[in-house]
């Protein structure tokens, strides 16, 4: 009984007026200091425990929407907290498809909430209440989001200020969400995820700015491209390399070191890597391993509509050149030092490709000898 009234009274005290609203300024301060790099969802942590915790909800429950395909609402359960399993139905990764016209009782709050736009807390006879929030985003950054929680137990009435704090954190995240899918689109590359050309070119620039102030202090550039990609395109259609492309992507994202690379997309089927206080010899070794990673992949087969063809695959190469730059004795500009590393490449490419090449004064020489006994 002890145990009771404790636990009761501990609800009322987190469910309390001015304890909910001071957990806005937490949250004000938490979105804020989020950069561009968060993953799309983690806005959310914070405002579904603020639903669990502090106004006491049973299950707090955070969905994607997909799709809307005449009157049907289709929904994807990305987040739940449902630590005594009140709610069955909702599993993380699956999809619900709400009739928009005629929605079960359950589910009620989920379709007013998107049709409206604004917070729905419709009371359900014997299914408690839930509230759930419409956060926008417009489709050319993915959509909107619902998240609510939902009274599983005897509690079935949401206050007015609950209400409230609702819209409220629904308005943060909204803004949260654009003004950082928006930073996104400045930095990364939409297709592969990678930084864009812009902003690996930058990070190459900020490297060598970096030289000018610190002695002995090394760095090393690799650029790489698919071989024979154009063959790809034409044979297979450019949905095709698309997912290629990205398959690249996530297989240089996977190999670079956190805080200290940074790969990204050059253009075209290009890509730059940076590898930050590596020297040459040792960036060969790891551009091998990834080459080597790239020459054994089974890349997805699609067909030309993209979608997968079981046990079809197909392989690639890519060739690479690298470039090291160093403070002392005098370091090259960003612009030639990009420039050697394409060089560099150009050689793996005219030496049969698949292959890793290291810029040296003496490939340029060897290069110019060349070409005098071309002319």
């Amino acid at each position: 009984m002890e145990d009771t009234v404790t636990r009761c009274d501990m609800d009322k005290a987190e469910t309390d007026a001015k304890h909910i609203l001071n957990q806005l300024g937490s949250l004000s301060s938490y979105l804020t200091g989020m950069g561009a790099s968060a993953e799309k969802d983690s806005c959310f942590n914070l405002p579904l425990e603020i639903m669990r915790k502090a106004m006491a909800f049973d299950v707090s429950v955070l969905y994607e929407v997909s799709n809307v395909v005449d009157n049907w609402l289709i929904l994807e359960i990305t987040r739940v907290f449902d630590p005594i399993g009140y709610r069955s139905d909702l599993k993380e990764g699956e999809k619900l498809i709400l009739d928009m016209d005629n929605p079960e009782g359950i589910y009620i709050n989920e379709v007013k909430a998107y049709q409206s736009r604004k917070i729905s807390h419709i009371n359900v006879p014997n299914q408690g209440c839930d509230m759930m929030g419409f956060v926008y985003l417009p489709e050319s950054l993915g959509g909107g989001y619902l998240f609510g929680g939902d009274y599983c137990g005897q509690e079935s009435g949401v206050r007015d200020y609950e209400a409230s704090v609702c819209e409220i954190m629904c308005n943060f995240l909204s803004t949260i969400l654009i003004k950082t899918q928006l930073e996104q689109l400045a930095i990364f590359d939409s297709l592969t995820g990678l930084n864009n050309s812009r902003s690996i070119k930058e990070e190459v620039s900020r490297i060598c700015n970096r030289f000018d102030r610190k002695t002995g202090a090394v760095a090393t550039i690799a650029l790489c491209d698919i071989d024979h990609f154009k063959a790809v395109n034409d044979t297979y259609g450019h949905i095709q390399g698309d997912l290629i492309l990205k398959e690249v992507g996530e297989i240089l994202s996977s190999s670079m070191r956190k805080d200290f690379d940074v790969a990204g997309r050059y253009g075209g089927e290009e890509f730059l890597l940076v590898l930050d206080g590596t020297q040459d010899s040792d960036t060969l070794d790891i551009i091998e391993r990834i080459r080597r990673k790239i020459e054994g992949h089974a890349f997805g087969k699609a067909d030309k509509a993209g979608n997968p063809i079981p046990g079809e695959s197909l392989r690639i190469t890519m060739s690479f050149g690298i470039a090291e730059n160093r403070s002392e004795p005098e370091p090259c500009d960003a612009l030639e030092w990009i420039s050697r590393a394409d060089r560099a490449l150009y050689r793996s490419k005219r030496d049969g490709r698949n292959r890793t090449t290291l810029w040296g004064e003496a490939l340029d020489n060897e290069d110019c000898q060349d070409c005098q006994e071309t002319a």
